[in-house]
């Protein structure tokens, strides 16, 4: 606009063309930087392991991140992040109490109790008891509500018929850390894109 003489103030020269050319390279190189940072974390975090049962060998085997599946058993110890969203199956306390801490997702450093519904504690206690696992679990689809989660398992249990009811006290998080509690087992409801974290991340 400042090259139209009859609009100019600069008599029809581009006197903000080199300021606003160096402000644009400069905001252009600093998202590159931060994009690039980004895509580095995001690989890291992928490329993390975890333990994912096996069928075959009916034992917990290595697996990274983006290869875990919607249906997967996974074993996550003390002081490990949880690679996506899970229902629990065990915890390491009699009771089928875990503790995770949610930094990760809502910047809060004190620990969330979390729980193990009754009837996952009796059955799967050791690592062979998960070869036991069938049935299917239906739940809401994929959503960025946090502290709300519905659902229910069915046939998961061989001798619990009925429909074993789910809500956010069996639900852990991508982005949360086991703290407090040895071991857990989880059944993975999301993963990917699908992970509440991910779902929150406009």
């Amino acid at each position: 606009m400042q090259t139209i003489k009859s609009i100019s103030i600069s008599n029809g020269t581009p006197a903000m063309a080199f300021p606003l050319t160096v402000i644009v390279i400069i905001s252009m190189c600093k998202d590159a930087y931060e994009d690039r940072k980004r895509h580095i974390e995001d690989a890291s975090e992928n490329e993390a392991e975890c333990e994912v049962y096996d069928k075959a060998s009916k034992t917990f085997k290595k697996k990274m991140w983006r290869e875990i599946r919607v249906g997967n058993v996974v074993k996550v110890k003390e002081n490990e992040m949880i690679p996506c969203d899970l229902i629990t199956l065990n915890s390491s306390d009699p009771k089928g109490v875990l503790y995770v801490e949610t930094k990760g997702l809502d910047g809060e450093t004190n620990l969330k109790i979390k729980s193990v519904h009754k009837t996952f504690l009796e059955e799967f206690k050791t690592d062979s008891d998960i070869s036991k696992l069938k049935g299917q679990i239906l739940c809401e689809r994929p959503n960025n509500a946090i502290y709300k989660f519905e659902g229910y398992a069915e046939g998961v249990v061989t001798s619990h018929q009925e429909k074993i009811s789910l809500n956010n006290d069996f639900q852990i998080l991508r982005g949360m850390s086991l703290r407090n509690t040895n071991s857990i087992y989880g059944i993975c409801i999301f993963t990917g894109h699908d992970t509440k974290v991910m779902q929150n991340s406009a």
